[in-house]
């Protein structure tokens, strides 16, 4: 009876630290599947009517530069290496190498006949993509071209995510410079627009 005991009491252990185990690769596994990296940020200062300057900067925080756009919208482009899913639950992310940023227009017809601005970006984690994997292939699901864009906004600051599928922007209002004091009427208009 008491060996009985022993047992059912190891077995319980057992099968509690194989279910703890087994949650915490579950989450692992989610986590490192759904793992995003910013890789770049910008904001837009308009200009004249469908002309911005953007301020885009990538990387370790480093600036990339100050480019004209047209259009009321953005977009970047990046080549990107999309690894195995094993690999990425392994530890290992995608690569990317920003190429293309440039302005476009919502409307096709705009997109058509006003004038447009493309600018060479050439930056990014890999210098060449597929000599940096070459000798690692069986760790690379697919290569391909992945873009994002959205409207241009202004007091707003865009992030761009690297993701273990592609790139995607997020958005969300330019912080209030340091040392703003925001005044009464500022206090105002936000207690009104609930923000």
């Amino acid at each position: 009876m008491f060996r009985l005991v022993r047992v059912s009491l190891l077995l319980v252990v057992v099968l509690s630290v194989a279910l703890v185990a087994s949650m915490g690769l579950t989450i692992l596994t989610y986590v490192r599947l759904t793992a995003e990296e910013p890789i770049a940020k910008m904001y837009f200062e308009p200009l004249e009517d469908n002309l911005f300057e953007a301020h885009l900067a990538a990387g370790e925080g480093a600036d990339v530069g100050i480019f004209e756009i047209y259009g009321d919208q953005w977009r970047i482009d990046a080549e990107f290496i999309k690894l195995k899913p094993w690999a990425n639950v392994m530890g290992m992310d995608a690569r990317y190498k920003l190429v293309r940023f440039e302005g476009r227009y919502r409307d096709i017809n705009d997109e058509n006949t006003k004038p447009k601005m493309a600018y060479d970006l050439g930056q990014g984690d890999a210098l060449d993509l597929m000599n940096y994997l070459a000798e690692w292939n069986f760790l690379v699901d697919a290569e391909y071209g992945s873009s994002t864009f959205t409207d241009i906004r202004q007091d707003t600051l865009y992030t761009v995510y690297r993701t273990q599928s592609g790139i995607i922007v997020r958005s969300e209002p330019m912080p209030d410079p340091i040392g703003y004091e925001p005044t009464m009427l500022d206090d105002i208009r936000s207690w009104v627009s609930g923000n």
